[in-house]
């Protein structure tokens, strides 16, 4: 059974039509069984009336309030315990859940997280990752929003850690890793450095690539970029990121495309969490993005997706140690 901790607040009060989605991703997986953190006195009686409370595969925790997007939200999400957000991420590092969903700011869901879950041992910034590309060709775009001002060291933990999400959530055997670039001629010394840095690490590093292979995900399986750049792209695409796991099997791969709805999952961190819509969408995702985004970190947790990762951090914790003249 996947346990997953679902916050419907958000910036506010959660909106009625969420609430139906619940229902929908619990039909999807039987193996499912959810945590729905918001005000109890709001949903409870909505949520008996459509029988999702019924059959004891969903439960309702209390929480008080939302978390605004902006700068100030990591403050926030620090000195606001009874957020949603941040119950949520509790509720999956004390082991009553397995992983999160939020309808939260992305920023909140990256900061709650950081704070609650921890970094993995080796990592040091958290990457927000999307699906883009067709069902045929899926993409993972690592950062999407998260980061800002990036290093070569923490270019190549987004590398590593998609390499793991394409390779546990769609079946990638050997990911191809590209950075994304204006054009292949125009390299900036960030981008030379990581470049230096992912060929190093035994990665299937095929060096810059253009925004126009996210969405035809031409020779290249995962793209690692800075949060502005990545979160610009998103915007000039015009379409939503997608990654939801089908039917009850766990060894079922994930279908994704440029018009389905999802998540972005957040990687680096030791456990699953996962924020639902675009971080630059105005509100909650339109209609299925919710029940997507359940399955997507339902999906994560059956294929052991934070574990991967912890595994590939080890790996450039070594060559850190080689560059440093400390391996023996």
């Amino acid at each position: 059974m996947a346990r997953v901790a679902v916050d419907l607040i958000g910036e506010g009060l959660p909106p009625e039509d969420l609430l139906d989605e619940l229902a929908t991703a619990l039909d999807l997986d039987p193996r499912l069984a959810l945590t729905v953190v918001a005000p109890t006195a709001s949903v409870e009686s909505a949520l008996v009336a459509s029988g999702v409370l019924s059959g004891g595969r969903c439960q309702v925790v209390n929480a008080a309030r939302g978390v605004a997007a902006g700068p100030e939200a990591l403050s926030e999400v620090r000195a606001r315990r009874d957020s949603g957000v941040r119950v949520a991420a509790r509720l999956v590092r004390d082991g009553q859940a397995d992983a999160m969903v939020s309808v939260a700011p992305l920023e909140a869901v990256l900061a709650a997280a950081r704070f609650t879950l921890g970094l993995v041992p080796g990592a040091t910034r958290t990457a927000a990752a999307v699906v883009l590309g067709s069902v045929s060709s899926p993409v993972v775009l690592c950062d999407a929003g998260g980061s800002v001002d990036v290093t070569a060291d923490e270019l190549a933990q987004f590398a590593l850690s998609g390499t793991r999400y394409a390779t546990a959530c769609h079946g990638v055997v050997r990911p191809r890793v590209g950075l994304l670039s204006a054009r292949p001629a125009l390299q900036d010394q960030l981008r030379r450095s990581a470049g230096d840095l992912l060929s190093s690490l035994g990665l299937h590093f095929v060096g810059p690539v253009t925004a126009d292979r996210l969405r035809t995900g031409a020779g290249v399986d995962v793209v690692v970029t800075d949060g502005f750049t990545g979160d610009v792209v998103l915007a000039a695409l015009g379409q939503r990121a997608a990654s939801t796991w089908v039917g009850s099997d766990p060894a079922s791969p994930p279908a994704v495309g440029s018009e389905l709805q999802g998540g972005m999952i957040v990687l680096g961190v030791d456990g699953t969490a996962v924020q639902v819509g675009r971080p630059c969408a105005a509100g909650p995702g339109r209609a299925g993005d919710l029940s997507a985004a359940v399955g997507a970190a339902a999906g994560a947790v059956r294929a052991g997706l934070a574990g991967s990762v912890r595994d590939a951090m080890a790996t450039l914790v070594e060559r850190r140690r080689e560059l440093a003249g400390l391996s023996r």
